[in-house]
């Protein structure tokens, strides 16, 4: 391959730090993959993978690199097959430290753990399972503050942050602030400096610095109204006042302080204006007004207080503040504690846990290099960091730590590219990427030849980013030196289409009057007018005689949301296939909505809203009216669990003793209400109160499995018994929906994998990722090469490239939602937020948040710019922006002679994407307009009016029509007798000769099958045998001081959701599990404590655990224990035929059978199998019938695996106290 000059420097460079800024397209990948393999290639110093290491931003990243280099040793052994440090290598590449900044913190901390004392079993903590703990421990640690007496600073703080009722904006503060800190690598110290006031002269400067240059583009634009009077068409009597208005500006220009602006603006007297009729009058006028609304708002900024109140107002808002940073700290450090609890890390961890190891902080507070930071930065040659622009802080000292610089061996190489930063919400540092960048000592490569790209797409980018892109707003001046250049060497589709490459902006005007004219009276809005737009534009593309295949079109948007469901939408109504790869949407698929709303219906069946979505979804096809009908009856849609147990309530009272006739008389009230008094129940019809009997008893039935099944399994029987799995895939896009339904179970094998388990759990596990927005996005069924347009977000496309590219939504106005929030934090100014004078109701703006609003703005807006730049860079062939408006004409008019200067202040005044290209490209070709106003300018101007849009769906729906009738003119045409007729109608004939098999799951658990025999004992006994878990009864605490004697057997639903009886089973087993039989048996409760979390503590029962140490089991136990013979939480998989699982299936088919075996130990070459049961019976012959299937089915897996003899099948219950023998 031939390497530009620029190119080769990278790949020969070998010794010091270098920074190469790629620009879009500069082909970096190859050229680093070459920089890699020429040092370890080179003669006379070769440099180890093992002595380097490669930084990436995503694994994606880190895989391709690897694969990379891997590709390039081979082809060099392939030449030099001998070379011993080419095989060296080629052995060393699956171990080499090519991975994510996190990947490579992983690594280093397996290997120093005992540094940090870290258990090194550690695992990385699930997003859900982190988001939920997160909110536990606030909820926990508001209750204590709550709780406190005389605590006046922090319920002040409450009542000026809280949002409305609930502590949801208190806890949103926490977490953005935490998030803040924890982007700094020590967050503790950044928390401290948000307190103290050190920074104030940093913050005012900014802003003092920020209005000045507002001013000075007024001055800019108050010079050019003047030159406009002195024109000869101009306003010449307006001379001597708009002379004397740039002179006054020119002296505010000069303010050295905020309350000097603030003043030197109050003191400019603005005149009449004489009257006149010269042409330009009014467009001299405009400005001058428009420079007078701007320099009124930044005095009306500027609040300058007398000494006292800014006093008070300093001491009201520190006080806020530190109540903040103080519930900030105390969340830290409780979470900390719970993530070692649990032995968990979260990513943040793992780089702050990496700098613990190679950093030492000195008792006075000193910090420096670690001996173990020393030894990794001597062995390392090289530090090798990819998208260094999106970098922060913790990993900046990282990188310091690795490097050798310390030692007069500089070694950081570092690749990336400013404008393509756009990952800030990641607490990404553009400016450590600048502050290297704009350092003339620093050695730097600029790579800005694009190889990507056509010169049209090229040129549009560069013309717009030349205007609008400067160190101001983006970070950096888009110069000559930092623009594209083209360096293209791809054949185009076609030489007889060369001015199809031209780069377009589609206009859709949107006329709300026209569109119900034209759409039998419905306005279809913005969006859809757009998405309309873009479909027409394909279907040209698509259908012309050098057709674009569908696979080549990518749509991509700033956001894509409800925006993209509706291009999706309106993309395959006009007959395009089309599918959105987007991280959203997946929780507001309908067939993922209705089983989270089963599922909410499970755990607690007193919900009206989802049970009206489960009555109302095609599971149970509740209509309207029957749903109508059933509230008219009762006035709610609550299961009848409710009506039940009211009509009994007498009969409880009276038989609270007898379970048996509860439940028979909740059963007869089902059967019969009119008998227990419910008389609304008349009302039903016979078969609307069937199928709400049956409706209920499902509920019920789910509500009983979910005590024994696990969630995955749970949704797994929810699937097959309502047929709702097969429903959905029958619906259109099934396959998709089925899919959507897989990762639903998905998730719950990740969630019962975490520190939480049980349904309620995991439905609030199920809200934290909806709310934090951890939208995994719909689940893909689609390869690269299936037919259709892809509709992708523009941060997902980074990196990528496509044919052909619609930048879409280009008129949507920018989200800046954050910016109005009550506190804004930043990372160099810390916090800012107003005063709040809770007595007398009054709100003061705050100079230093208005400072970090417009720093935070100034950012956002930034970053806004490189996200656009990134768009409009992916394109290979053709780029077409994409916009609608509901005044195109207006908007037009304001950008139309390119006149007026690009300003800083004009380009942070935009408000979307759009007002950026048409300030840029003021002079647009107008095509079919006759305003043509350059010849070669980058980007041609399209029209679309809804007019045009009707025509065109009027003509495809006409040609579809008749495609549609020569159809069944063809189809009528058949002749029925041809073997092809006779084949066709065999194969829809087909009937599978092992149909029986087909609904059998593969794989059974030995919970199921356990459950299954224990309701088979259930249904063979006595009716005064039955325990009525399946309704659910309050009895206070009054009713059982009254009945002292008698038992009360409380069904799962009425008990707390963290007291179940399979929260009792977890904690025994898990203490029976991680019990050392080595210790002294007298501190088992010491031992206890220190492996099981408190929830689990609670659990246990000190007496009950005693008594099983000081049986004979336990001294088994630890007899084997000692001699490395016990067995403990043993995972097992057998296959199995399924007629000897259910006998009376008659299927010989093999299934697998997993399960998990609580203890065994080799005793005399034979085994002891052993299951512990918290069961709550009064005679062990119970838990014999019970669990006798499970015990031989684990005692036959157990022979299986290990060849020897199961000589004793034993129960140890925990309720009884003894050791049962089978």
């Amino acid at each position: 391959m031939k390497w530009t000059d620029d190119q080769q420097k990278v790949i020969s460079h070998k010794e010091g730090n270098l920074l190469v800024a790629a620009a879009a397209g500069s082909g970096k990948t190859a050229v680093l993959v070459e920089h890699v393999i020429s040092r370890i290639t080179d003669k006379a110093d070769p440099v180890s993978l093992d002595d380097m290491v490669i930084m990436t931003f995503t694994d994606a990243a880190a895989q391709e690199m690897r694969e990379r280099i891997k590709m390039a040793i081979d082809e060099q052994l392939s030449l030099h097959p001998d070379d011993a440090g080419l095989i060296r290598e080629a052995g060393n590449i699956q171990n080499a430290n090519i991975s994510t900044i996190d990947s490579f913190c992983k690594r280093l901390i397996t290997e120093n753990y005992a540094v940090i004392d870290l258990d090194p079993g550690f695992r990385i903590g699930d997003s859900g399972e982190l988001k939920l703990l997160k909110s536990d421990i606030i909820a926990d640690l508001l209750e204590e503050h709550y709780a406190e007496e005389n605590n006046y600073d922090f319920l002040n703080f409450v009542d000026t942050f809280a949002s409305g009722q609930a502590d949801g904006g208190i806890e949103e503060l926490i977490l953005r602030l935490h998030e803040h800190a924890e982007a700094n690598p020590w967050p503790m110290e950044y928390l401290d400096r948000c307190l103290d006031d050190e920074g104030e002269e940093g913050w005012k400067k900014f802003y003092l610095s920020s209005l000045l240059s507002r001013v000075s583009d007024d001055a800019d634009s108050m010079e050019y109204a003047l030159s406009l009077c002195e024109d000869p068409d101009g306003p010449d009597v307006y001379i001597d006042e708009f002379t004397a208005n740039l002179e006054a500006i020119d002296r505010v220009k000069e303010a050295k302080s905020l309350s000097e602006l603030s003043q030197s603006i109050k003191e400019i007297n603005y005149g009449r204006l004489k009257p006149s009729k010269a042409c330009l009058k009014d467009k001299a006028k405009n400005i001058r007004d428009a420079v007078k609304k701007d320099l009124k708002a930044i005095d009306e900024s500027l609040i300058i207080l007398d000494k006292q109140t800014e006093k008070n107002m300093e001491e009201g808002i520190h006080a806020g503040i530190r109540v903040l940073i103080s519930l900030t700290k105390e969340f830290i450090e409780r979470f900390q504690e719970q993530k070692a609890r649990r032995h968990m890390l979260d990513f943040g961890d793992l780089e702050h846990k990496a700098l613990e190891i190679l950093y030492v902080t000195d008792e006075d507070g000193t910090r420096h290099f670690s001996a173990i930071a020393d030894d990794y930065a001597r062995h390392y040659r090289e530090i090798l960091v990819d998208e260094y622009q999106d970098s922060n802080y913790v990993q900046e000292e990282l990188i310091s730590a690795l490097s050798a610089q310390r030692f007069g061996r500089p070694d950081v190489f570092q690749v990336g590219d400013v404008k393509q930063s756009i990952y800030s919400f990641r607490q990404a540092r553009p400016d450590l990427f600048l502050a290297k960048y704009n350092d003339i000592n620093y050695p730097t490569i600029e790579l800005s030849q694009n190889f990507r790209s056509r010169n049209e797409v090229i040129s549009a980018a560069n013309d717009v980013f030349k205007s609008v892109m400067t160190a101001a707003v983006g970070g950096i001046d888009y110069t000559e030196k930092a623009a594209l250049h083209y360096g293209f060497n791809g054949a185009p589709y076609s030489k007889q289409l060369e001015k199809e490459y031209e780069t377009e902006l589609l206009l859709m005007e949107n006329d709300q009057d026209l569109s119900r004219e034209l759409f039998d009276g419905e306005d279809l809005g913005k969006e859809e007018a757009e998405a309309r737009m873009i479909a027409a534009r394909i279907h040209e593309l698509h259908d012309r005689e050098e057709q674009t295949p569908y696979r080549d079109i990518v749509i991509l948007t700033r956001s894509p949301g409800s925006w993209a469901d509706t291009i999706v939408d309106v993309l395959n109504e006009e007959g395009i296939p089309a599918y959105c790869t987007s991280n959203e949407g997946y929780f507001n698929t309908v067939e993922v909505e209705t089983i989270l709303a089963m599922l909410d219906v499970i755990d607690n069946p007193q919900q009206d809203i989802p049970i009206a979505a489960i009555m109302h979804s095609a599971i149970y096809d509740f209509s309207d009216e029957e749903m109508a009908e059933i509230v008219a009856a009762r006035g709610t849609l609550r299961p009848l669990t409710e009506v039940y147990v009211e009509s009994a309530t007498d009969s409880v009272e009276k038989h609270q003793d007898n379970a048996a006739e509860i439940y028979g008389i909740y059963r007869r009230s089902a059967e019969n209400p009119d008998e227990t008094g419910e008389k609304e129940w008349k009302s039903l019809r016979d078969d609307l109160a069937d199928k709400l009997l049956d409706f209920y008893c499902d509920i019920e039935k789910y509500r009983q499995m979910s005590r024994y099944l696990s969630i995955h399994e749970l949704l797994y029987r929810i699937y097959d018994d309502t047929g709702y799995y097969n429903y959905v895939t029958a619906m259109p896009s099934g396959s998709r929906r089925k899919a959507n339904l897989d990762a639903l179970v998905d998730m719950a094998l990740s969630f019962e994998s975490t520190s939480y388990k049980g349904l309620f759990d995991y439905i609030r596990y199920i809200e934290k990722l909806k709310k934090y927005d951890n939208d995994q996005g719909e689940a893909s069924i689609y390869s690269d090469q299936d037919d259709l347009v892809r509709i992708m977000s523009i941060h997902k496309s980074k990196g990528l490239q496509f044919p052909v590219v619609f930048l879409s939504g280009m008129g949507r106005n920018f989200n800046r939602q954050d910016l109005n929030a009550k506190i804004l934090v930043d990372s160099e100014y810390g916090i800012g937020c107003n005063y709040v004078d809770l007595v007398n109701k009054v709100r003061i703006p705050s100079l230093k948040r208005a400072a970090i609003r417009e720093k935070l703005e100034t950012d956002q807006l930034g970053e806004e710019l490189r996200i656009l730049y990134v768009g409009m860079t992916r394109a290979v062939h053709k780029l077409i922006l994409t916009a609608s408006s509901n005044n195109v004409e207006k908007l037009l008019e304001k950008y139309a002679d390119g006149s007026t200067e690009v300003t800083t202040t004009s380009i942070k005044g935009a408000s979307c994407y759009l007002d950026w290209i048409l300030m840029a490209e003021g002079r647009l070709k107008l095509e079919g307009t006759g305003k043509a106003r350059e010849e070669n300018a980058p980007i041609a101007l399209k029209m679309y009016s809804l007019s045009d849009i009707h025509r065109m769906m009027t003509d495809r729906e006409d040609s579809l029509m008749e495609q549609q009738k020569s159809l069944v003119r063809q189809i009528a045409d058949v002749d029925i007798t041809t073997p092809l007729y006779k084949e066709v109608l065999d194969r829809f004939s087909f009937a599978y000769a092992h149909e029986a098999a087909t609904g059998l799951y593969p794989k059974h658990s030995v919970s199921e099958l356990k459950q299954a025999e224990i309701e088979k004992l259930e249904l063979d006994k006595k009716p005064n045998e039955i325990m009525p878990w399946n309704i659910s009864i309050d009895i206070s605490d009054d009713e059982i001081a009254a009945h002292p004697n008698k038992s009360f057997s409380f069904p799962p639903s009425a008990c707390n959701s963290e007291k179940t009886g399979a929260d009792v089973g977890d904690a025994y087993h898990h203490a029976f599990e991680r019990y050392d039989y080595s210790d002294d048996p007298i501190n088992f409760m010491d031992q206890l404590r220190s492996k099981l979390n408190e929830a689990e503590l609670k659990l246990i029962r000190e007496d009950r655990f005693k008594a099983f140490l000081d049986g004979d089991l336990a001294g088994r136990f630890r007899l084997a224990d000692s001699k490395g013979l016990l067995f403990r939480e043993s995972h097992f998989m057998l296959s199995l035929p399924h007629n000897e699982l259910f006998e009376s299936s008659g299927i010989t088919e093999g299934i697998l059978l997993q399960g998990i075996i609580d203890a065994y130990f080799i005793e005399d070459d034979e085994i002891v199998l052993v299951d512990y049961k918290t069961d709550r019976v009064r005679e062990s012959v119970i838990l014999v019938e019970r669990y006798r299937k499970q015990l031989e089915l684990y005692a036959r897996a157990l022979e299986s695996i290990t060849g020897k003899r199961v000589k004793e099948k034993l129960i140890y219950s925990v309720m009884l106290e003894e050791t049962i023998a089978l």
